[in-house]
């Protein structure tokens, strides 16, 4: 198997490094012709910046997840780690979309339960949304326990997030669509 966690890792920091480079010189470029360079110099370093993980992304997203394990694999690691950095939560969104479409095992189902309950306690992100799109393929009564749990503690944001959540929990097995009962 290959370790895909430690890969996505590293791209994650390499990328992260990268970025402050160029926030760092962004500051100073206007100062003189020299920071104006430094400036360029980490810029290019950061856009022309190509992992094998990029690779593997977008064979994820050209080709199929249902029949090849691999790639599968992948994406359950990228989900487990739920990396931060440029463009990493459009990466997610665009996975989850693929997401959607397959039977989950147990596994994958954790994984994902696991993304929601790690996103309600730290942070919501853009991509919040597309991450509750997938509550309803794995709704169970303990994992509908652990939202409405989080729902009640005095931290407000945390609370908010775990409403919103749960608003994405099928209601006598009726689906609801964003957050609204489909009637």
């Amino acid at each position: 198997m290959a370790n895909y966690r430690e890969m996505i890792a590293r791209c994650a920091d390499e990328l992260n490094k990268l970025h402050q480079k160029v926030r760092e010189t962004a500051e100073h470029r206007g100062k003189s012709s020299h920071q104006l360079e430094q400036w360029e110099r980490a810029a290019k370093a950061f856009h022309e910046y190509y992992s094998p993980v990029d690779d593997i992304i977008e064979h994820c997203l050209n080709s199929g997840l249902l029949n090849d394990p691999k790639l599968r694999e992948f994406v359950f690691d990228y989900i487990n780690i739920d990396p931060y950095f440029f463009r990493s939560g459009y990466i997610m969104e665009s996975l989850l979309q693929r997401v959607k479409k397959l039977t989950l095992t147990n596994l994958e189902k954790t994984s994902i339960q696991n993304l929601v309950l790690k996103r309600i306690e730290t942070r919501a992100l853009r991509n919040f949304r597309h991450i509750c799109r997938l509550i309803r393929l794995v709704d169970d009564s303990s994992f509908h326990s652990e939202v409405s749990s989080r729902a009640k503690p005095n931290d407000a944001q945390v609370k908010r997030r775990a409403e919103f959540a749960l608003a994405y929990f099928p209601i006598d097995g009726r689906l609801r669509g964003d957050g609204f009962i489909i009637k």
